[in-house]
């Protein structure tokens, strides 16, 4: 194998890796934005909470993983109903805390 083969695949690897990492900070706040179906200043209020921490890019950019798109979308529909943001989040910590300890939260579909 030569060379740039080698180094061809081992790019290819990488990008994999990447691909199904959900922690990889892959999408910019706009798409994150539309992907959650909720406003930029919404997931800045969900950063400010301690909910997620964005990577930033080089120039300064926020970069969100599937994993904190997922607790977006979550504090999002907890807001829908009505809950302040605040409370969503402290709702996400404490359900997180019980699945880490092995606990089936109650089911939040009403």
């Amino acid at each position: 194998m030569t060379e740039r083969g080698g180094r061809v695949g081992a790019d290819r690897a990488g990008v994999e890796g990447k691909i199904d990492d959900a922690h990889y900070p892959a999408y910019t706040m706009g798409r994150a934005a539309e992907i959650v179906g909720a406003t930029q200043p919404f997931l800045r209020s969900l950063e400010e909470s301690g909910l997620v921490r964005p990577e930033r890019s080089a120039g300064g950019h926020r970069r969100y993983s599937r994993s904190q798109l997922r607790l977006a979308a979550r504090a999002r529909e907890l807001v829908d109903q009505g809950m302040p943001v605040w409370g969503a989040c402290r709702i996400i910590v404490l359900e997180d805390r019980l699945a880490d300890l092995g606990v089936d939260p109650p089911d939040h579909e009403s």
